[in-house]
């Protein structure tokens, strides 16, 4: 009777645990990933309905990704019950286009064997877009590497992921070709391309000082209450999104009181660590870390990620961030092209001490040219 206690004790724990990696993904999620995958899902449930928070072009974006997927599985090859098992997993697949879940666990869901769900999700890889139904990010790319144009960077690909260091031997290629294959490999994608990119940025949070007082307003994604019911894929989604925004707005409320003067208009950053903000919402440093990227708030100083607001303890919050806006705004304003030694001086003058080495770096990164490529721009009106 014990030992019957014990095992489902270990059954539950599995299940718990199971769960929890399925709902960190919709921590992760920004709020377009997010629209993307509930109007997928509202599309063949009814229960899920999105409430606030939603995008209007992700509806569009979402409406025929099922269908262009449905098409291709259909003109594929393999008999209708094997197409039939290759739809049901695009069903299931999260908002980063991923099949995470292990194949039992599938199996058990769709009720098949685990050799038919490994047949489905290799018949999966194929489709378009590329890297669908992976398991994993670096899955994901291993595909992208298959089938990029030089069949040498999945060469590299394999060789760097096995620890080899005598690939550029191996391949008969030179350390500065291999370099140059190495950096290919480190840009492929790393999710599936599900829908167009857009210049637009969607916050998760706006800020505003409205009449000399700070107002908050959240646009997180979250399901009409109403229309749940007793379904337990809504209600499964429900509680995640609730989880997710409920973890959000407490990073956000240590954020807002470290960075008020940030709020309030002025651009001050003080220091402000991942370790700190967990301590003080009783959540590990890394959750605090997935919670926060590729998240995006509305202030008085502009549209800015989350990331941004996390400064080294420095006595002036020598953040990157406020180092390349320095710089940004230096070369935006400056009559002459300065030179970096040039602008690091500038920076020395505002309490930024950095190299000419580091200036360089982020001139790059903030896509300016050097000072003869601007001089250039400049003669040429």
């Amino acid at each position: 009777m014990q030992r019957q206690h014990q095992e489902q004790k270990q059954v539950q724990q599995q299940q718990m645990t199971q769960d929890l990696v399925q709902r960190l993904p919709v921590l992760e999620a920004n709020r377009v990933a997010l629209s993307f995958r509930l109007a997928r899902l509202s599309r063949h449930n009814a229960h899920v309905h999105l409430g606030n928070g939603s995008v209007e072009w992700i509806a569009d974006a979402a409406a025929g990704f099922e269908d262009r997927l449905f098409e291709q599985i259909q003109e594929g090859s393999g008999s209708e019950e094997e197409k039939r098992i290759q739809r049901q997993l695009i069903m299931l697949l999260d908002h980063r286009g991923f099949l995470p879940e292990s194949n039992e666990r599938l199996a058990n869901r769709l009720q098949v064997d685990v050799d038919q769900i490994e047949k489905a999700r290799q018949a999966l890889l194929f489709l378009e877009p590329t890297g669908i139904g992976s398991r994993t990010e670096k899955e994901c790319q291993y595909r992208h590497a298959i089938e990029h144009d030089d069949p040498r960077v999945v060469d590299v690909f394999e060789g760097l992921a096995h620890g080899i260091e005598t690939i550029a031997a191996k391949l008969g290629i030179s350390e500065e070709e291999l370099k140059r294959l190495e950096r290919i490999v480190a840009t492929l994608p790393k999710r599936p391309i599900l829908y167009e990119e857009t210049s637009h940025l969607f916050p998760e949070v706006e800020v505003q000082m409205i009449q000399g007082k700070r107002v908050t307003t959240w646009f997180s994604p979250e399901l009409d209450v109403s229309r749940v019911g007793q379904d337990s894929e809504a209600k499964w989604w429900l509680a995640s999104l609730s989880m997710r925004n409920e973890t959000l707005r407490a990073i956000w409320r240590v954020i807002e009181e470290r960075q008020a003067e940030w709020m309030n208009g002025e651009l001050i950053l003080h220091p402000l660590t991942r370790r700190e903000v967990a301590r003080a919402i009783g959540k590990h440093e890394s959750t605090v870390g997935r919670a926060v990227q590729g998240k995006i708030a509305k202030t008085e100083g502009g549209m800015m990620e989350w990331r941004h607001f996390f400064v080294r303890s420095t006595v002036h919050g020598h953040s990157p961030f406020m180092i390349k806006r320095k710089i940004a705004e230096l070369l935006q304003h400056e009559t002459s092209p300065l030179s970096d030694q040039a602008i690091a001086h500038e920076l020395a003058r505002y309490g930024y001490n950095v190299t000419r080495r580091t200036v360089t770096n982020y001139r790059e990164e903030l896509g300016f040219g050097n000072s003869r490529e601007r001089e250039r721009q400049l003669w040429k009106g």
